[in-house]
C-alpha cells in the first residue's frame, strides 16, 4: 500500500487548505508563524510518511480490514479538506476544520490500536505539529478527542473503547485485591461488582446511542456509575492494595474527558 503518497496528498490539501481560508477563519496565530508551522508539517509529514509506508508493509496489513479502516480515516480527511477548500466562509469554514481535527484524532487512535514499528518518534512530532495548527483555530486535540469542538463520532467511539480497556484492566485488579483482602466472599464484595456490573451496562449503553440525541443523558449515567465506583474505593481504600487505585485512576482520567465532550461536571 502506497500510504506515503495518499497521506502527502491529504496533507497538501491541507496546507492549501488553511492557506487560503485563514483570513475567513478566526485564528490564533500570526501569518509568519503560520507559515512557519506549515513549513514544519510539510518536512515532518515527508518523514512520517516514508516510515509509515514501510511499517504497514511490514505489519501484513495489505489487504486486510484493518487497512480499509485507515483508508477510510483518510478518505474522510481527503473529503473535510477539499470541502474547506471550497467553501471559506463561516461557520462552514470551522465545521471543515472540525471535521479534519475529528478525523485526525480517529488517525491517532488507530496507531494507538494497531501499533506500527517505527513510526512512533516521526508520528509524535507531526501529531504535536497538527495539534499546534489545532489550536491556532481554537481547537485544542487532546489525547483520544478534539475539545472545543463538538462531539464527534471517532472521539467518543474510541474514548469509550478506551474507558472499556482501562475498565477491564482495572476490575483484574480489584479482583485480585478483594480475593486476598477481609472483603472476600462478603455483602461488601457483592456490592462493588454489582457497581461494576452497572458502570460496564452504561459505558455500551453510551456506545449504542452515541449518535443520537440521548447520548448525554447516556454519559451521565456512565459518570454517575463511575463516581459510584469512585465513592466505593475511597470508603473502602484501606482494605485494598495500592494497585487498585492506580488503575482506577486511568478510568477516572478518561471520565474525565468525557466529561469534557458532553461539557458535564465529573469529580
Amino acid at each position: 500500500m502506497k500510504l506515503h503518497k495518499t497521506i502527502l496528498l491529504i496533507i497538501a490539501a491541507i496546507l492549501l487548505t488553511v492557506g487560503v481560508s485563514n483570513a475567513q477563519v478566526q485564528q490564533k496565530i500570526s501569518e509568519e508563524q503560520l507559515k512557519d508551522l506549515l513549513s514544519r508539517i510539510d518536512t515532518s509529514t515527508v518523514r512520517f510518511a516514508k516510515t509509515a509506508d514501510k511499517a504497514m508493509d511490514k505489519s501484513g496489513f495489505d489487504g486486510t480490514a484493518r487497512e480499509d479502516e485507515l483508508n477510510n480515516h483518510l478518505k474522510k480527511l481527503e473529503s473535510a479538506t477539499a470541502a474547506l477548500k471550497t467553501d471559506h466562509s463561516l461557520p462552514n469554514a470551522r465545521e471543515n476544520f472540525i471535521t479534519v481535527v475529528h478525523t485526525g484524532v480517529a488517525i491517532e487512535n488507530f496507531l494507538k490500536r494497531n501499533p506500527l514499528d517505527g513510526v512512533q518518534e516521526d508520528w509524535a512530532t507531526l501529531r504535536s505539529e497538527l495539534g499546534e495548527l489545532a489550536s491556532g483555530f481554537n481547537i485544542t486535540w487532546e489525547q483520544g478527542h478534539a475539545i472545543g469542538a463538538p462531539v464527534g463520532e471517532a472521539d467518543i467511539k474510541n474514548l469509550l473503547q478506551h474507558i472499556e480497556d482501562m475498565a477491564d484492566k482495572y476490575k483484574l485488579t480489584l479482583d485480585a485485591a478483594l480475593d486476598n483482602s477481609v472483603l472476600n466472599n462478603t455483602s461488601t464484595e457483592d456490592e462493588i461488582n454489582g457497581i461494576n456490573a452497572d458502570f460496564r451496562k452504561a459505558t455500551r449503553h453510551l456506545e449504542d446511542v452515541r449518535t443520537s440525541d440521548s447520548a448525554p443523558e447516556a454519559a451521565k449515567e456512565v459518570l454517575a456509575k463511575g463516581k459510584r465506583i469512585n465513592d466505593f474505593l475511597v470508603k473502602h481504600n484501606a482494605k485494598l492494595t495500592p494497585e487498585v487505585q492506580t488503575s482506577w485512576l486511568a478510568v477516572k482520567i478518561d471520565l474525565q474527558r468525557l466529561a469534557k465532550l458532553y461539557q458535564l461536571q465529573w469529580k
